[in-house]
């Protein structure tokens, strides 16, 4: 009998040489054309307004306050 061997390979890919071009640090360095203005955020759409944090803040502080009453009196 004779046995029958299966050969298998894969290629996941194929690497190809690139030729690269030296990189010229000089054309780099200079720019044919002026970049374009950018547009910083505005201030105030950042600034929190802190005012609207006091009620719930109070609400939150009446309802520990009872609970700690009431812990301690139970």
């Amino acid at each position: 009998m004779q046995k029958i061997k299966f050969i298998m390979r894969a290629t996941l890919y194929n690497e190809v040489e690139q030729p690269i071009e030296p990189i010229d640090e000089q054309k780099l360095a200079i720019a044919s054309e002026r970049p374009e203005h950018v547009d910083a955020p505005k201030q105030e759409l950042y600034i929190v307004d802190y005012k609207t944090l006091a009620k719930p803040s109070l609400i939150a502080l009446a309802i520990f306050a009872v609970w700690a009453i009431a812990t301690w009196l139970l």
